[in-house]
Protein backbone atom coordinates (compact mmCIF):
# COMPACT_ATOMS: atom_id res chain seq x y z
CA UNK A 1 0.00 0.00 0.00
CA UNK A 2 2.94 2.36 0.58
CA UNK A 3 3.93 1.85 -3.06
CA UNK A 4 0.39 2.52 -4.21
CA UNK A 5 0.29 5.81 -2.33
CA UNK A 6 3.66 6.75 -3.85
CA UNK A 7 2.15 6.06 -7.28
CA UNK A 8 -0.97 8.11 -6.49
CA UNK A 9 1.26 10.98 -5.41
CA UNK A 10 3.15 10.89 -8.72
CA UNK A 11 0.06 10.80 -10.93
CA UNK A 12 -1.65 13.55 -8.86
CA UNK A 13 0.27 15.95 -11.11
CA UNK A 14 -2.22 15.13 -13.89
CA UNK A 15 -4.64 17.43 -12.07
CA UNK A 16 -2.35 20.39 -12.78
CA UNK A 17 -0.90 19.22 -16.12
CA UNK A 18 -2.39 21.67 -18.60
CA UNK A 19 -3.34 20.60 -22.10
CA UNK A 20 -2.62 22.57 -25.25
CA UNK A 21 -5.66 21.41 -27.22
CA UNK A 22 -7.98 24.11 -25.97
CA UNK A 23 -9.53 25.73 -22.95
CA UNK A 24 -12.43 24.95 -20.71
CA UNK A 25 -15.67 26.78 -21.45
CA UNK A 26 -14.95 29.52 -18.91
CA UNK A 27 -11.59 30.23 -20.54
CA UNK A 28 -9.25 28.52 -18.09
CA UNK A 29 -6.83 25.83 -19.32
CA UNK A 30 -8.02 22.23 -19.15
CA UNK A 31 -5.99 19.61 -17.27
CA UNK A 32 -5.05 16.13 -18.47
CA UNK A 33 -7.00 14.68 -15.56
CA UNK A 34 -10.17 16.46 -16.67
CA UNK A 35 -9.71 15.20 -20.22
CA UNK A 36 -9.16 11.63 -18.99
CA UNK A 37 -12.26 11.79 -16.79
CA UNK A 38 -14.58 12.79 -19.63
CA UNK A 39 -12.97 10.34 -22.06
CA UNK A 40 -13.56 7.52 -19.57
CA UNK A 41 -17.21 8.52 -19.20
CA UNK A 42 -17.55 8.68 -23.00
CA UNK A 43 -16.12 5.17 -23.34
CA UNK A 44 -18.86 3.79 -21.10
CA UNK A 45 -21.70 5.90 -22.53
CA UNK A 46 -20.85 5.45 -26.22
CA UNK A 47 -20.27 1.70 -25.88
CA UNK A 48 -23.65 1.28 -24.19
CA UNK A 49 -25.59 3.55 -26.55
CA UNK A 50 -24.07 2.12 -29.73
CA UNK A 51 -24.27 -1.46 -28.37
CA UNK A 52 -20.67 -2.08 -29.40
CA UNK A 53 -19.18 -5.54 -29.36
CA UNK A 54 -16.15 -4.96 -27.15
CA UNK A 55 -14.92 -5.38 -23.58
CA UNK A 56 -16.23 -2.17 -22.05
CA UNK A 57 -14.55 -2.69 -18.68
CA UNK A 58 -11.20 -3.19 -20.39
CA UNK A 59 -11.72 -0.07 -22.51
CA UNK A 60 -12.64 1.99 -19.43
CA UNK A 61 -9.45 0.88 -17.67
CA UNK A 62 -7.44 1.80 -20.74
CA UNK A 63 -9.00 5.25 -20.92
CA UNK A 64 -8.17 5.91 -17.28
CA UNK A 65 -4.45 5.20 -17.78
CA UNK A 66 -3.95 6.39 -21.38
CA UNK A 67 -2.38 9.74 -20.41
CA UNK A 68 -0.65 8.78 -17.14
CA UNK A 69 2.77 9.50 -18.66
CA UNK A 70 1.84 13.19 -18.84
CA UNK A 71 2.12 13.39 -15.05
CA UNK A 72 5.87 13.28 -15.74
CA UNK A 73 6.30 14.48 -19.33
CA UNK A 74 3.61 17.12 -19.37
CA UNK A 75 1.29 17.43 -22.37
CA UNK A 76 3.37 17.32 -25.53
CA UNK A 77 1.55 19.60 -27.96
CA UNK A 78 0.26 17.76 -31.04
CA UNK A 79 1.00 20.91 -33.03
CA UNK A 80 4.69 20.64 -32.16
CA UNK A 81 4.73 17.15 -33.63
CA UNK A 82 2.71 18.29 -36.66
CA UNK A 83 5.18 21.15 -37.24
CA UNK A 84 8.22 18.93 -36.72
CA UNK A 85 9.40 20.67 -33.54
CA UNK A 86 9.17 17.38 -31.64
CA UNK A 87 9.41 14.02 -33.40
CA UNK A 88 7.08 11.13 -32.69
CA UNK A 89 10.16 9.14 -31.70
CA UNK A 90 11.16 11.73 -29.10
CA UNK A 91 7.64 11.78 -27.68
CA UNK A 92 7.59 7.99 -27.54
CA UNK A 93 10.94 7.82 -25.72
CA UNK A 94 9.82 10.35 -23.11
CA UNK A 95 6.53 8.57 -22.50
CA UNK A 96 8.13 5.12 -22.25
CA UNK A 97 10.61 6.45 -19.68
CA UNK A 98 7.76 8.02 -17.72
CA UNK A 99 5.70 4.83 -17.75
CA UNK A 100 8.75 2.78 -16.75
CA UNK A 101 9.09 5.04 -13.71
CA UNK A 102 5.42 4.77 -12.81
CA UNK A 103 5.41 0.98 -13.28
CA UNK A 104 8.42 0.61 -11.01
CA UNK A 105 6.67 2.65 -8.32
CA UNK A 106 3.90 0.04 -8.02
CA UNK A 107 3.90 -3.57 -6.83
CA UNK A 108 5.06 -5.81 -9.69
CA UNK A 109 1.74 -7.26 -10.82
CA UNK A 110 -0.23 -4.02 -10.65
CA UNK A 111 2.56 -2.03 -12.28
CA UNK A 112 2.73 -4.49 -15.17
CA UNK A 113 -1.05 -4.40 -15.61
CA UNK A 114 -1.17 -0.61 -15.86
CA UNK A 115 1.85 -0.50 -18.16
CA UNK A 116 0.27 -3.17 -20.34
CA UNK A 117 -2.97 -1.19 -20.68
CA UNK A 118 -1.03 1.92 -21.66
CA UNK A 119 1.10 0.00 -24.15
CA UNK A 120 -1.99 -1.57 -25.71
CA UNK A 121 -3.47 1.90 -26.18
CA UNK A 122 -0.30 3.26 -27.77
CA UNK A 123 0.04 0.32 -30.17
CA UNK A 124 -3.64 0.62 -31.17
CA UNK A 125 -3.96 -2.94 -32.45
CA UNK A 126 -6.93 -4.23 -30.42
CA UNK A 127 -10.54 -3.25 -30.99
CA UNK A 128 -10.71 -1.67 -27.54
CA UNK A 129 -7.56 0.38 -28.18
CA UNK A 130 -8.87 1.66 -31.53
CA UNK A 131 -12.15 2.61 -29.85
CA UNK A 132 -10.46 4.53 -27.03
CA UNK A 133 -8.05 6.24 -29.45
CA UNK A 134 -10.90 7.41 -31.67
CA UNK A 135 -12.90 8.67 -28.71
CA UNK A 136 -9.80 10.42 -27.35
CA UNK A 137 -9.68 12.50 -30.54
CA UNK A 138 -13.43 13.13 -30.48
CA UNK A 139 -13.26 14.27 -26.84
CA UNK A 140 -10.48 16.70 -27.75
CA UNK A 141 -12.48 18.14 -30.65
CA UNK A 142 -15.50 18.42 -28.36
CA UNK A 143 -13.41 20.48 -25.96
CA UNK A 144 -12.19 22.63 -28.85
CA UNK A 145 -15.66 23.61 -30.06
CA UNK A 146 -16.81 24.17 -26.48
CA UNK A 147 -13.87 26.54 -25.88
CA UNK A 148 -14.87 28.68 -28.85
CA UNK A 149 -13.23 30.08 -31.98
CA UNK A 150 -11.35 32.76 -30.02
CA UNK A 151 -8.82 30.08 -29.02
CA UNK A 152 -8.26 28.60 -32.50
CA UNK A 153 -4.60 29.50 -33.00
CA UNK A 154 -4.22 27.13 -35.95
CA UNK A 155 -7.69 26.64 -37.47
CA UNK A 156 -6.20 24.58 -40.33
CA UNK A 157 -5.06 21.88 -37.88
CA UNK A 158 -8.33 21.27 -36.06
CA UNK A 159 -11.05 19.91 -38.39
CA UNK A 160 -9.32 16.72 -39.57
CA UNK A 161 -7.63 16.01 -36.24
CA UNK A 162 -9.75 12.92 -35.50
CA UNK A 163 -10.28 11.57 -39.01
CA UNK A 164 -7.57 8.91 -39.16
CA UNK A 165 -8.32 7.50 -35.70
CA UNK A 166 -12.07 7.37 -36.38
CA UNK A 167 -11.56 5.66 -39.75
CA UNK A 168 -10.01 2.79 -37.78
CA UNK A 169 -13.19 2.54 -35.71
CA UNK A 170 -15.93 3.44 -38.21
CA UNK A 171 -18.78 2.91 -35.75
CA UNK A 172 -17.86 6.38 -34.44
CA UNK A 173 -18.01 8.20 -37.78
CA UNK A 174 -21.55 9.44 -37.13
CA UNK A 175 -20.45 10.79 -33.74
CA UNK A 176 -17.55 12.62 -35.38
CA UNK A 177 -19.93 14.07 -37.95
CA UNK A 178 -21.96 15.62 -35.11
CA UNK A 179 -18.83 17.19 -33.64
CA UNK A 180 -17.76 18.50 -37.06
CA UNK A 181 -21.14 20.18 -37.56
CA UNK A 182 -20.68 21.98 -34.25
CA UNK A 183 -17.13 22.96 -35.19
CA UNK A 184 -18.32 24.26 -38.55
CA UNK A 185 -20.82 26.51 -36.77
CA UNK A 186 -18.04 27.82 -34.51
CA UNK A 187 -15.84 28.53 -37.54
CA UNK A 188 -18.66 30.54 -39.09
CA UNK A 189 -19.03 32.57 -35.89
CA UNK A 190 -15.34 33.47 -36.01
CA UNK A 191 -15.30 34.21 -39.74
CA UNK A 192 -12.93 31.27 -40.29
CA UNK A 193 -12.85 29.37 -43.58
CA UNK A 194 -14.25 25.85 -43.55
CA UNK A 195 -12.50 24.16 -46.47
CA UNK A 196 -13.92 21.32 -48.57
CA UNK A 197 -11.30 18.86 -47.28
CA UNK A 198 -12.54 19.30 -43.73
CA UNK A 199 -15.63 17.24 -44.60
CA UNK A 200 -13.66 14.43 -46.23
CA UNK A 201 -14.75 11.72 -43.79
CA UNK A 202 -18.40 12.80 -44.12
CA UNK A 203 -18.22 12.73 -47.91
CA UNK A 204 -16.69 9.24 -47.71
CA UNK A 205 -19.65 8.00 -45.69
CA UNK A 206 -22.15 9.50 -48.10
CA UNK A 207 -20.38 8.04 -51.14
CA UNK A 208 -20.48 4.58 -49.54
CA UNK A 209 -24.19 4.83 -48.76
CA UNK A 210 -25.04 5.79 -52.35
CA UNK A 211 -23.17 2.82 -53.87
Amino acid sequence: MEKIFDFLHKIEKLKSTLRFSGRAIKGRPESSAEHSWRLTLMVFVFAEELKLDLDVNHAVRMAIVHDLAEAITGDIDALDIYDGKVSKEEKEKMEIAAMDELRDTLPDGLGSDIYGLWQEYVEGETREARFVKALDKIETLTQVYEAGHEFYIRPDFIPNYADQAVKKFPELIESLMIVKRKLKTEYAKGGLEWKDGYDEIIQTVYSHTTI
